[in-house]
């Protein structure tokens, strides 16, 4: 269709237990908790060095037990350091991880 720029829809909360982890051995996950404002965007994320290749994630809302909170999850990465960005954002903002195998990273991004 010409002239019309294709939309995902902005998915529903995930509760508690809903995410899937795929971590041992070399493998662990991060988990990158965001501003609310981030809802819907997706983050992207390389391996430090290596080339942005679309690898990404959505931003969501989730629901927890002590509350609700937004975040990116990355559920099966190879352990290693890893740089993460806004897909698309005018900006030139990353963070950066080190993922452990059999471990999840935590991280914030920093408020806008």
């Amino acid at each position: 269709m010409e002239g019309r720029t294709p939309t995902e829809a902005v998915l529903p909360p995930s509760g508690e237990g809903t995410v899937v982890l795929d971590i041992g051995g070399e493998s662990g996950a991060a988990v990158i908790y965001v501003p609310a404002a981030l809802h819907g965007e997706e983050m992207e994320i390389r391996a430090v060095g290596q080339p942005w290749n679309g690898a990404h994630t959505g931003i969501r809302e989730r629901t927890l037990r002590d509350g609700a909170c937004f975040a990116a999850v990355f559920g099966a990465l190879d352990h290693g350091d890893y740089q993460l960005r806004i897909r698309g954002a005018e900006t030139d903002q990353m963070v950066d991880v080190s993922v452990a195998g059999g471990g999840i990273t935590e991280a914030r991004w920093p408020e806008r």
